[in-house]
């Protein structure tokens, strides 16, 4: 059996900080571990990095976002497909043999792939340096004590966990192609040498589980261990800092401290239950029950009495949707990327090698029950010139002076509550409820102003996927999940597809034998 080189160039220790690159740093400037997790705060900038990290290009940042997984996914036009000559992807760029799943094209696309392999694999190992350390400190040490102690521990495994569920979803069949083989490693150790077994797709899901499983009970701990802990995930609160949170009922107060704060930034306990929804839903069969509850968790969950943290986002009395373009108050989850208007501009640019217009506009849009008033609409611009084209705003920064602006134009959607309405009408379409699964595809539908009282035909298995791929593509547009959907279902996402087309080559120096 051949070693697998995933993670030989961290054996020396190597970690992440939010304010310091230390990455790809030469050995003599490499912060020392020993003197890095002397303190609490080591392993706040160590937990920071994994979120850098998470957001760089090869990861979310752009490739398994609005860039190589959304082409994939069919999600725009390619340049002359079907005598198409306007915007579009051009063949001289690497996205273009990723819609057509041509994953050995070229150097290009093979070094894409082999970046999200290596980059993902790499923030595995600095969870994996958290998770080691973080027991030999004090509770003394940490200033929120215990719970401080349990949420990065947490934090740390759910990054894990959600890490290797997407290398899993990326790099191994659905189990609805019913696979047998192998496929990748579930990294624990750190230092890591190489030469761990890879695991099947059952074994690889009951893993990340486990990790889900654990860091949910340590983050849910912390989020809700008092009244300010609870507030700060509001919407008015989670995705900024606040220098005190006023009338909880305990008279308890927030730490006055950036780490403590902008838990939407972070794998909360909201996050943390939706990934094990997304997980369940994922693996299927007996598990959507625990998906369903694990969604309805989600979205039941309060951040004071009677009220939940989240909801649909409003258009409201200042037009909030013209510049509120990734809707923001139904973001459960996002990771920050300060670079992200500027990477975007050439993905923007009409004439681009890689213009990333939208394909199937009037498939999409002009459809059966299609809606004027669809909110999401707004994140569209259309463009008529010798052809039509139409091209997604969601990462262009809207021309307003509102300070909202400067606080959403960074952020990179991970999670947000429309899909744990789709997972609950996933586990009702499941056990036959095709009204009830209609009735939870509305309130998307609702909560993105389309009118509600419509029948959406759902009769069956087949007419309830239909609806829901549809909707996905229309919410999920440059957020890096409609290929997976599609993968789930094993439904084609265009003609010529194989089974192979779903499942991402292995670097040629991480293959196991």
């Amino acid at each position: 059996m051949k070693k697998v080189n995933i993670l030989i160039l961290l054996i020396g220790g190597v970690l992440l900080s939010a304010c310091t690159s230390w990455l790809d740093v030469t050995p003599e400037d490499t912060v020392e571990e020993e003197d890095l997790f002397k303190e609490s705060t080591g392993f706040h900038n160590a937990l920071n990095g994994v979120y850098q990290q998470m957001a760089s290009t090869s990861l979310y940042g752009r490739e398994l976002t609005y860039g190589l997984l959304d082409a994939m996914g069919q999600v725009y036009q390619l340049y002359g497909e079907n005598y198409h000559y306007g915007a579009g992807i051009k063949s001289y760029h690497y996205y273009y043999q990723g819609t057509r799943f041509a994953y050995d094209a070229n150097d290009d696309i093979k070094r894409a792939i082999e970046s999200i392999w290596s980059k993902g694999y790499n923030t595995i190992a600095n969870c994996n340096n958290i998770i080691r350390n973080i027991d030999a400190l004090k509770t003394g040490d940490f200033r929120g004590g215990e719970a401080e102690r349990q949420m990065i521990k947490g934090e740390a495994l759910a990054a894990r966990a959600w890490m290797h569920f997407d290398l899993l979803r990326l790099f191994a069949p659905a189990l609805v192609a019913n696979p047998a083989g192998i496929y990748i490693p579930y990294v624990t150790d750190f230092p890591y040498y190489g030469g761990q077994s890879a695991l099947s797709v059952l074994e690889t899901l009951e893993k990340i589980e486990a990790d889900l499983l654990l860091a949910k009970d340590m983050i849910m701990a912390y989020d809700t261990l008092n009244d300010a802990n609870r507030r700060i995930l509001g919407d008015q609160y989670r995705f900024r800092i606040h220098s005190f949170v006023s009338n909880t009922d305990d008279d308890s107060d927030i730490i006055p401290l950036p780490f403590y704060q902008y838990r939407g930034y972070r794998i909360n306990a909201m996050a943390v239950t939706g990934m094990l929804a997304r997980l369940y839903s994922y693996w299927g069969g007996e598990k959507l029950v625990e998906a369903a509850k694990n969604a309805q968790e989600v979205i039941d969950f309060e951040w004071t009495d009677g009220k939940k943290a989240l909801f649909y986002t409003e258009n409201g009395w200042d037009n909030r949707l013209d510049y509120d373009r990734k809707c923001s108050q139904d973001l459960i989850f996002c990771l920050s990327y300060p670079l992200l208007q500027e990477g975007y501009n050439e993905y923007a640019l009409s004439t681009g090698n890689a213009c990333l217009a939208l394909a199937k506009y009037d498939e999409v849009w002009n459809y059966d029950l299609a809606d004027g008033g669809d909110f999401r609409l707004k994140f569209i611009k259309t463009i008529d010139d010798w052809y039509t084209d139409h091209m997604p705003l969601k990462n262009i920064r809207p021309n307003s002076d509102k300070d909202l602006v400067s606080v959403i134009e960074d952020m990179v959607p991970m999670m947000r509550l429309s899909e744990m309405h789709f997972i609950l009408a996933e586990y009702y379409a499941s056990i036959g409820d095709f009204g009830q699964a209609a009735n939870y595809l509305k309130e998307v539908r609702v909560g993105r102003n389309c009118l509600g009282d419509v029948d959406l035909g759902i009769v069956d298995m087949e007419t309830f996927k239909a609806r829901l791929l549809g909707e996905v593509r229309r919410e999920f547009f440059q957020e890096g999940q409609t290929f997976f959907y599609y993968k789930k279902y094993g439904e084609n996402l265009r003609k010529g597809m194989i089974p192979e087309s779903f499942v991402l080559p292995k670097p040629d120096s991480e293959n196991i034998n």
